[in-house]
């Protein structure tokens, strides 16, 4: 209960309503997508509705699709102090796995058939993002009047979950799951550039269209 009462106090701060459009969102493996916007069908009878699996996006206007990049652990400070009470610790360098997850740990969907794209899934489970992202996703579905109760629902009790699920390893990206995703989604996306963003040319800007090239040169310029 007391969980609850604070993810809805976390939740309910904010000074002016959150949209669905133009979101600063961050995932566990680090890839950031500033102006991304949740996807909510105009259309009848759509499958790209929030809901309980998760949300699509859209980025500069095209069907977003993640890449799922495999990070290599990093080096941490841990304090120990060896199995004696004594109360001296020692602080330790220790490698550390990332936090972030197989795109396969998760229910795969094709994407709505209405955005002409129906090749590597495109909904991204609620998990996949750190916890300042849910904070603006769960704003941002709550307030918009547009989905339907059922999946906004669904959707909100979803990204609590996700909230406060503890890491779990054993569903960690690897290299080999990453690889294996990247190099369908780069036959599937290759046939269809003018329908889609895909993650993977954030990092690599040659790759992407030339309309994007330009922009996503001068986005990594001014990254910090």
């Amino acid at each position: 209960m007391e969980r609850t009462l604070m993810l809805v106090s976390v939740f309910s701060f904010s000074l002016s309503l959150q949209s669905a459009e133009n979101l600063k969102l961050k995932f566990k493996d680090g890839t950031k997508l500033n102006g991304a916007e949740i996807y909510v069908p105009t259309v009848n009878n759509s499958t790209g509705n929030p809901n309980a699996n998760g949300v699509i996006l859209k980025f500069y206007n095209k069907l977003y699709i993640h890449h799922f990049p495999y990070r290599q652990p990093r080096k941490v400070i841990r304090y120990t102090n060896n199995g004696i009470d004594n109360g001296k610790y020692k602080a330790v360098e220790v490698m550390e796995e990332l936090e972030h997850y197989s795109p396969r740990s998760s229910s795969l969907e094709p994407s709505p058939r209405e955005l002409g794209y129906s090749c590597t899934p495109s909904r991204i489970a609620f998990f996949q993002f750190d916890q300042p992202t849910l904070n603006v996703l769960h704003k941002a579905i709550n307030n918009d009047q547009r989905i339907p109760y059922a999946h906004k629902r669904a959707a909100l009790k979803s990204i609590q979950a996700a909230y406060y699920t503890n890491p779990n390893p054993r569903y960690y990206n690897t290299p080999q799951t990453s690889r294996i995703w990247q190099a369908e989604a780069d036959r599937d996306v290759a046939r269809y550039k003018d329908k889609v963003f895909y993650g993977k040319w954030l990092e690599q800007p040659h790759l992407a269209p030339v309309e994007f090239q330009k922009l996503l040169r001068t986005r990594r310029q001014r990254a910090p």
